[in-house]
């Protein structure tokens, strides 16, 4: 019995230490999404800076899920202010609004913030 609970102790801590370095490689990922949307901008390609959003939109979403699904809704929570800057920056990249790059800046540090 004992080596049944020693197993199970494992997996757990098998598991949590995988999903905190998917949360890394999440955070990573939709941080570096935001800062090629920054680049496009200065590169005057707004139609690339957005779709650099959208992306990191959809990753920052998939990161909020996983925080959900583990019972973690106040850091799940945090990441709606991310979204939020994340839209912001992909409409005015559509608009072709130069002020995208604030509102991609507010996203990064509302994505460090989470970290």
């Amino acid at each position: 019995m004992s080596g049944w609970l020693y197993g199970a102790s494992g997996r757990s801590d098998a598991e949590q230490a995988r999903r905190a370095a998917v949360h890394q490689a999440d955070l990573q990922e939709a941080r570096s999404l935001v800062l090629e949307g920054q680049v496009a901008i200065y590169q005057l390609n707004f139609g690339d800076a957005a779709r650099q959003f959208d992306a990191g939109r959809v990753v920052v979403e998939r990161m909020q899920a996983a925080l959900r699904e583990t019972g973690q809704a106040e850091r799940a929570g945090r990441l709606e202010v991310v979204l939020s800057h994340l839209r912001d920056a992909q409409r005015l990249s559509v608009s072709l609004d130069a002020n995208a790059r604030s509102a991609a800046d507010q996203a990064l540090q509302a994505l460090a913030s989470v970290g």
